[in-house]
């Protein structure tokens, strides 16, 4: 069955950049669960919610892991022409979200590797930091910000792309550490092990 939303397909750019950051989650479980319940039953607007509540958020996080905005658009838009076509045979998920960003990971490294291109997680641009304050608030407790931040963004960039990732996902993409998991294919006991080891260096590096 083909897609029945080329509206959202060609407006894509316009999504991406006027979607606002408030309507990029579902409040609630059970409101979560009926939504998804109303997509798979074949609702034409639960899809279009699904698309508009997500689409913003995914093309953000395609861009800390590879360095193609193109390819990034192709997969997003094979993601949803995919879900539409495959809805019946979806099963329930936990988190739309972490479901989203999981496909488009492996739609993401599949293509890189096909066309032997490698991941480039590049975490923290200065619009980045500007829009989401409260990851550097959180480890900055001296008075010089400005300073510290600086120290921050050189830190992050000595991280390994696996730790740029989970921060990204934790602070910026709001996920939960069993989301974040689901994500990143790792055991519950692995993403916390890798987050506190992120947060440690992190935390060493703003000390010195």
């Amino acid at each position: 069955m083909a897609l029945k939303f080329p509206h959202y397909q060609s407006s894509f750019i316009k999504d991406v950049q006027t979607i606002s950051r408030n309507d990029s989650s579902i409040d609630g479980k059970e409101k979560h669960s009926q939504l998804w319940h109303d997509f798979q039953s074949g609702s034409e607007s639960a899809y279009a919610s699904i698309y508009k509540n997500n689409v913003a958020l995914l093309y953000n996080y395609g861009l800390k892991l590879v360095n193609d905005k193109n390819l990034i658009k192709d997969c997003i838009q094979d993601l949803f022409v995919e879900i539409w076509n495959t809805k019946h045979k979806l099963g329930d998920v936990k988190s739309i979200k972490s479901y989203l960003y999981k496909s488009l990971r492996r739609k993401l490294i599949s293509e890189s590797i096909k066309n032997r291109k490698t991941t480039d997680i590049s975490l923290l641009s200065d619009s980045d930091a500007e829009e989401n304050p409260s990851f550097e608030h959180s480890l900055i407790e001296k008075q010089q910000f400005n300073q510290q931040r600086k120290k921050l963004r050189e830190s992050i960039k000595k991280l390994t792309d696996r730790q740029k990732e989970i921060i990204h996902l934790k602070y910026y993409a709001h996920l939960s550490y069993e989301e974040i998991s689901e994500v990143m294919s790792l055991s519950k006991k692995s993403t916390y092990k890798l987050m506190g080891r992120t947060i440690q260096f992190l935390r060493k590096n703003l000390n010195n």
